[in-house]
């Protein structure tokens, strides 16, 4: 998404917390994939999930402070960067090619076993998603 893409969905939905800050999908449709980010000045920005929650990680550079990702399987919170996430599994949750978060690892394989895709960390969704950015 461009810069000028993403500052338009700035202006368009602020900080609706119905609405996704970078895509402007209406959150509450998607509470299984639900992904928030808390930036250093202490505002919370709330996604429809984990790949617009690391377009944020990526926007806000040194901005950014900490996210807490929603587990697939639990539906509870957790520290995103704790997490491990299935990439481009044949299930799309919120978007394609889509990352779904697991608070545990074995979850996240188990996942992958049955649905496809490849278990990555934090880091390596991060990096992964940085490079199809550029």
């Amino acid at each position: 998404m461009g810069l000028a893409l993403w500052a338009c969905s700035l202006s368009a939905w602020g900080n609706d917390p119905q609405r996704c800050l970078v895509c402007g999908m209406d959150v509450a449709k998607y509470p299984h994939s639900r992904y928030v980010v808390t930036t250093t000045d202490g505002q919370t920005h709330v996604t429809c999930g984990v790949q617009c929650g690391l377009t944020l990680h990526l926007r806000f550079k040194e901005k950014w402070k900490s996210a807490t990702a929603t587990d697939l399987l639990s539906n509870r919170p957790f520290d995103a960067e704790a997490g491990f996430y299935v990439y481009k599994s044949s299930v799309i949750t919120d978007m394609s090619p889509g990352f779904i978060a697991f608070r545990r690892r074995g979850d996240a394989e188990k996942f992958a076993r049955g649905f496809g895709g490849e278990v990555v960390t934090y880091q390596e969704a991060l990096a992964i998603w940085g490079r199809l950015m550029n």
